[in-house]
């Protein structure tokens, strides 16, 4: 217990004051966009947090018993460098990636759902701004995951500078698309302020904080694949325990050919690539699937609603994916 004691002090930093900080500019077409739908999350319930502040979800004791140790508590899962298209370590991806290039910006909007998730799994959907090794990654998106800590993400990594008092990094969001109803989506916006390095973050028409160029060298000079997509972490396969395929859903659930309102669904697809003229839709891109009999993902044609968009997703187990 004084272990944990230890640990819930390094990880609840004391509050501290901060200088509110925006871009020097915004990308052409990522100023504020019309009919963005308002994300709730519960503490909103309780009131805003005063001016000058953010939001911090407080990490509880109760945390720390979840996770499998301590030592990897707040870190990536599992502990090395992995590459979607390469291996086989329980990390199952339907992604739609860009043509190898340089980017300064990945935007889309992801429409959120509340995939079933077996325990200590993940499911999420996000983008991946990365170099083509993937040693470097800025990711951001939104994640089902059991109560479990999967790794290095929100507050919880060093040097994310958090600006926004309306939106805690990490904490539960609402409301969720219902099959064949209403759907809700979540704004994603990464881009680089090009005079100093620095990747913004923003949800909705929200700036959430920025990434200092400091932090990575290797984006100094941009990003080299932007990625969309989902993702499902089978924690007994990423452990080396053969058995079979987990039942954790990815996006809604259900495979990419039911279709708008039924299937998980990315829409807007964007770049800013190399002459930096502003956001645009991407060119040339490639669809990747690991385990087709258990996730899927089309590749839709372009529209003016929606620009760019795929659907994706599936059960994960069923007969086809025993």
């Amino acid at each position: 217990m004084k272990e944990i004691d230890r640990m819930l002090k390094v990880l609840n930093k004391p509050a501290i004051k901060t200088i509110k900080m925006r871009p020097s500019a915004y990308p052409k077409v990522a100023e504020a966009e019309t009919n963005v739908e308002k994300i709730h999350q519960p503490w909103h319930l309780n009131g805003t947090c005063p001016e000058g502040t953010v939001p911090i979800h407080r990490t509880q004791k109760s945390d720390l018993m979840r996770a499998i140790s301590l030592k990897n508590f707040g870190k990536k899962y599992p502990e090395r460098i992995h590459h979607p298209e390469i291996g086989d370590d329980g990390h199952v991806h339907a992604i739609v990636s860009t043509s190898e290039d340089k980017y300064f910006g990945g935007k889309a909007d992801l429409h959120l759902w509340n995939p079933r998730v077996s325990s200590n799994d993940f499911s999420l959907a996000q983008i991946w701004i990365a170099t083509k090794d993937r040693q470097h990654t800025l990711e951001a998106g939104w994640m089902s995951d059991a109560y479990r800590s999967t790794g290095c993400y929100n507050l919880k990594c060093s040097g994310f500078v958090q600006v926004t008092r309306e939106y805690s990094l990490g904490g539960t969001i609402s409301p969720v698309s219902e099959y064949g109803g209403h759907q809700f989506r979540l704004a994603v916006n990464i881009f680089q302020d090009v005079e100093n390095g620095n990747w913004w973050l923003q949800l909705q028409n929200y700036l959430i904080g920025y990434w200092p160029g400091s932090l990575d060298p290797g984006f100094a000079g941009g990003a080299e694949v932007v990625q969309y997509g989902g993702e499902v972490v089978d924690d007994v396969a990423a452990r080396g325990i053969k058995g079979p395929h987990t039942t954790t859903e990815m996006g809604s659930g259900h495979f990419s050919g039911e279709g708008e309102g039924k299937a998980g669904a990315f829409s807007k697809l964007q770049v800013i690539d190399k002459d930096q003229s502003g956001y645009k839709s991407p060119q040339d891109v490639t669809t990747f699937v690991r385990q087709p009999n258990c996730y899927d993902l089309s590749l839709m044609k372009t529209t003016s609603n929606w620009g760019v968009y795929f659907f994706y997703g599936g059960p994960g187990r069923n007969q086809n994916c025993p």
